[in-house]
Parts: C-alpha cells; structure tokens; sequence
C-alpha cells in the first residue's frame, strides 16, 4: 500500500483480516491456549485478549494468551509472532511493526485439553 493513511473502511477490514489469521493461529498451535472473550466483570470492563492498533499504514498487536506448562515460553513465544507477523504481511499487505505477546498463565495439559 503506497497510501500514508489508511481510510476507516480499510482498517475496518484489516482488523477482521488480523483477527481471523491471529485466532486461526492460534487455534492450531499446540501449546499455545487463547484467552476467551469476557467482555465484563463484575466491576470493570476487560481488555480483549487480542489489540490491534494502526499508526499510518503500520499495524501493532498486542496479544494475550495462555502456554501450555512444559514448553519452552521463549521459543513458542518467538515462533508464534514471527508467524503471525508473516501471515499478516502475506495476506493484507500491511506492514507489522510490532508483535507483543502477554503469557496470562502456564496451565497443566490436562487442563489445557479440557479447555479446548
């Protein structure tokens, strides 16, 4: 994209675009559990477990997940955002400046595939 703003309809549909590769991905990572949409509590809103952000033509994530207790967090860690970075530059064009991952908590694989 050789624009150096994006219009709302474009960050509307990026936004879908991202959030359906970074589900999917995480969807199909084994030790990696995503986080359930939980919109209220009992006193305050909670942040949704995955934030994308524009700057320009620039994208920026901020994702919140669970590690399945037994896997290296640094290295599933570095996987996961270099893929997602990837498949988003793949499939929208846009340029990723930044990954953030947030690990929530390691959970035991018993509960992990109770979970799924």
């Amino acid at each position: 994209m050789h624009n150096d703003h994006l219009n709302f309809e474009t960050i509307q549909a990026a936004i879908n675009i991202i959030s359906a590769i970074v589900e999917s991905s995480l969807a199909e990572r084994e030790g990696v559990i995503p986080l359930k949409h939980e919109r209220f509590t009992v006193f305050k809103r909670k942040e949704e477990p995955i934030s994308i952000t524009f700057k320009n033509t620039e994208v920026y994530l901020k994702i919140k997940l669970n590690i399945v207790k037994g896997k290296n967090i640094l290295e599933e860690a570095l996987r996961f955002q270099k893929e997602i970075k990837d498949e988003i530059v793949h499939l929208t064009g846009l340029k990723v400046k930044r990954v953030d991952l947030s690990v929530q908590k390691i959970i035991s694989a018993g509960i992990a595939l109770s979970e799924n």
